[in-house]
């Protein structure tokens, strides 16, 4: 393996798609303050990571997103609100997302340059608009047709310029790690996969994918880095609430297993600004 990329969508537990019909931000349950013993098992692994935020939750968590960045990682959006694009329309979508950044660069006290997609929901007119607005990088693609959120994003007249990574004009796209088996294209580098995993499986599988692959990017949520109870709704079916809970009391140090695996195989780990950098794109 070459780079590594580990990846934070820094939201609250509330903004889950299959749980925005629900009272949750009333209960005052908040899971981004318990973000801390993540950010210390980082330093302790040596690894730098780029979080994108909600803007909605940036001033609220100031000190959190500046704490990040003086640890050296970055900072990048996750769009306003957490609604998916889809339902956005390209003019609501740009008006939104122009205040987002400025929303999320005023709480960071630092430019951000960086944005991802809530669920991958990127549509190609919504990613020319961003590097209209200021926007070097995305990090949206992700190539899984058997989930009905999950979009292959458009990327003609990008040039693949490494193992998941695609450039057009100075402005790249990093795509998120899918194995192929069986039909299916499994995401086994984040969300409920990782959490569902063993780690023995999750070893295999990741072996696997090693075969054809050399870069790797993991995505996360804080709601999976700590164990703390969620006031889950009453009326929540048990299909759902299983898929929401199950693993999160032992992912972060699955997560660190992880970590440790593809840094025994050669991986490096750096933030996407800094492997743009690297890349002679900034």
């Amino acid at each position: 393996m070459k780079h590594a990329w580990l990846t934070v969508d820094l939201e609250e537990w509330y903004h889950l798609d299959y749980l925005k019909d629900f009272p949750c931000r009333e209960t005052g349950v908040r899971v981004a303050p318990q973000i801390f013993d993540f950010l210390d098992m980082l330093d302790e692994e040596g690894v730098k990571a780029t979080f994108f935020c909600v803007a909605e939750i940036a001033a609220e968590n100031a000190g959190i997103l500046r704490e990040i960045l003086r640890r050296g990682h970055a900072v990048g959006c996750h769009g306003l609100d957490h609604e998916l694009l889809t339902n956005k329309s390209l003019e609501q979508f740009i008006e939104e997302t122009r205040a987002a950044k400025a929303m999320i660069e005023t709480a960071a006290g630092a430019p951000v340059t960086g944005y991802r997609a809530p669920c991958f929901t990127m549509e190609r007119d919504k990613l020319d608009a961003i590097r209209e607005l200021g926007f070097f990088y995305d990090s949206s693609k992700i190539r899984f047709a058997q989930h009905p959120l999950y979009r292959n994003l458009d990327l003609e007249g990008f040039e693949r310029a490494d193992d998941l990574v695609y450039v057009q004009d100075g402005f790249s796209e990093y795509e998120i790690p899918t194995l192929d088996l069986l039909g299916w294209s499994i995401p086994i580098s984040g969300g409920g996969y990782l959490r569902l995993f063993p780690f023995w499986t999750l070893r295999l599988l990741l072996g696997l994918y090693a075969r054809k692959h050399e870069n790797f990017t993991i995505y996360v949520h804080p709601f999976e880095l700590t164990g703390m109870p969620l006031p889950l709704p009453e009326g929540l079916g048990r299909a759902t609430r299983f898929r929401c809970l199950v693993g999160r009391k032992r992912n972060l140090k699955k997560l660190r297993r992880v970590i440790r695996w593809l840094k025994r195989r050669g991986a490096r780990f750096t933030t996407l600004e800094v492997d743009r950098r690297e890349r002679g794109l900034s």
